[in-house]
């Protein structure tokens, strides 16, 4: 019962560690290490567990024939139990009409993962603020490109994320109260929190060696 109860929990912390690689993917390490990435693994594989038991205590084979083998049984137990565990816990309940976010399990989850987003919010601001990478570069000359070669070394970008730094982009812009280096400070801040600090940094890199006075191409006539 050891065994199974243990490889349900390694089934359901997968889960949750693929989960939160995917959310953080500058950082998934730093991400996992922290109490709230630990905390989700171990709700995830906690959850886990318990279902097993349940399916275990109720009985449940699962429509497998009376000749099936105890260890056949056992391991669709488990597989169900990581698998049911990690969906119920992703749950959510509300009016059919409404627009609100609905309740359920998922609000644990979700909590968990806000305290996470803080820890690496406050690691990135840190580490970003220790760290001149973006000398040379100016906000005005230079975000719009380093934004675009950031954005270029992720596999996929999503739309809101885009609209976001267009919307950051054009506010920073019209702020009269901050220096170019605190609207670039910013900027970059943001694309941190996209593409992680290396990528930041080796995009900053290659604006700086290119030539200032480097001819725009000709328009098409």
């Amino acid at each position: 019962m050891t065994t199974e109860m243990l490889l349900a929990a390694l089934i359901g912390g997968a889960i949750g560690l693929a989960e939160l690689v995917a959310r953080y993917r500058d950082k998934p390490l730093s991400a996992l290490l922290s109490p709230g990435g630990l905390l989700f693994v171990l709700v995830n594989a906690g959850a886990s567990v318990v279902a097993l038991i349940a399916v275990i205590a109720a009985g449940w084979t699962f429509g497998l024939p009376a000749d099936t083998p105890p260890s056949s049984i056992m391991a669709v137990r488990v597989i169900a139990a990581g698998i049911g565990s990690a969906a119920v816990l992703r749950m959510s309940f509300g009016p059919a009409q409404s627009r609100a976010a609905g309740t359920g399990p998922v609000s644990l989850l979700n909590g968990i993962l806000r305290i996470a987003d803080g820890e690496l919010e406050r690691k990135r601001a840190l580490s970003r603020l220790s760290h001149n990478d973006l000398s040379g570069l100016s906000f005005e000359r230079d975000h719009a490109a380093l934004a675009e070669l950031c954005c270029h070394l992720m596999r996929e970008f999503d739309l809101s994320e885009a609209q976001r730094l267009g919307g950051l982009a054009a506010e920073l812009s019209h702020r009269d109260d901050l220096t170019d280096a605190d609207k670039l400070d910013c900027w970059g801040l943001e694309l941190t929190r996209l593409v992680g600090e290396r990528a930041l940094r080796q995009a900053a890199r290659r604006l700086r060696d290119r030539p200032r006075d480097e001819p725009r191409p000709a328009a098409p006539e």
